[in-house]
């Protein structure tokens, strides 16, 4: 893999899927079948205006109320729908695309609520000069091709599929996370140079600073993709490697690893936690 990102569990087949965002695929693993090709192309098939140097696969992944895969697509610039009869381009259909009539700029990542609405960031990845970029250091965009000024953290409301904005404070939203009880949405910036989470009211999108360090000296990277615990714990990369932070903001633990990593999920029972790095995916058994 090129970049491995946006895993998530499908109980149903027992199945791991993720994206290789610079591969422009989906990949999936079982411990039965191994690693192969779920879905290629992933995020990019030409039919938008792009950024040719840019970084356009598919990105986050996530199952919604009716057991429908969710695609965040870089390069296609939309949130995709795809149901697990039909895996084919063909099957894929768009949910949202536009915000007031421009495009976004490219959905990276979602969580979805109990109520099926869909809570999704709206970084510029997708127009990243990732040649001329070095991670870790700062990332150079190209603008080009963008429709919408700003990045975004938006509400696809199943119900009548609306998209209303809840925040345009951040620089470059990422991961994303609801609490438990829906009110409170996580969402990680990327900024590598100043890492830090926010938090805001599903209610009204009020919020702010939610949790920036303290960190290590040695503790590189910046936060990307989160997975939210059942215990009311996120897990989140970001400096250092993998944090547990509690719902209080504390940091309970880090999770190191050898290489940056992109992204988290646990299977059905939270029995394991899948992580993705820039060039592998891994598994840990997590305590009862």
């Amino acid at each position: 893999f090129e970049i491995a990102e946006g895993p998530v569990w499908i109980p149903s087949m027992k199945t791991l899927l993720f994206s290789d965002v610079k591969g422009n695929k989906i990949h999936q693993w079982s411990e039965e079948k191994g690693s192969d090709v779920f879905l290629s192309p992933g995020g990019h098939t030409g039919r938008v205006p792009f950024f040719e140097g840019g970084v356009l696969g598919s990105n986050g992944l996530a199952l919604d109320t009716a057991g429908n895969l969710i695609i965040c697509q870089h390069g296609d610039r939309r949130l995709a729908k795809l149901a697990f009869d039909n895996i084919t381009q063909e099957g894929l259909s768009t949910l949202t695309a536009t915000y007031e009539g421009k495009r976004f700029n490219s959905p990276n990542d979602l969580t979805i609520a109990a109520n099926g609405d869909i809570y999704f960031t709206d970084p510029p990845y997708g127009h990243c000069d990732f040649a001329n970029s070095v991670p870790g250091e700062g990332m150079v965009f190209v603008d080009d091709k963008r429709e919408i000024p700003y990045c975004g953290i938006y509400r696809y409301q199943a119900a009548t599929d609306k998209v209303s904005l809840v925040s345009n404070e951040m620089d470059l939203p990422n991961g994303i996370a609801l609490s438990p009880d829906q009110k409170w949405i996580y969402v990680g910036s990327s900024d590598m140079k100043d890492p830090k989470m926010w938090r805001f009211s599903a209610e009204d999108g009020s919020g702010g600073v939610f949790f920036e360090g303290p960190y290590g000296e040695a503790d590189a990277g910046w936060f990307d993709g989160m997975k939210m615990h059942s215990s009311g714990n996120l897990f989140a990369t970001g400096p250092g490697g993998l944090l547990v932070i509690s719902p209080e903001g504390k940091k309970l633990a880090t999770i190191r690893l050898p290489d940056p990593i992109t992204n988290c999920c646990f299977d059905e029972n939270e029995e394991y936690l899948y992580v993705t790095a820039f060039a592998y995916v891994a598994r840990f058994k997590l305590k009862g």
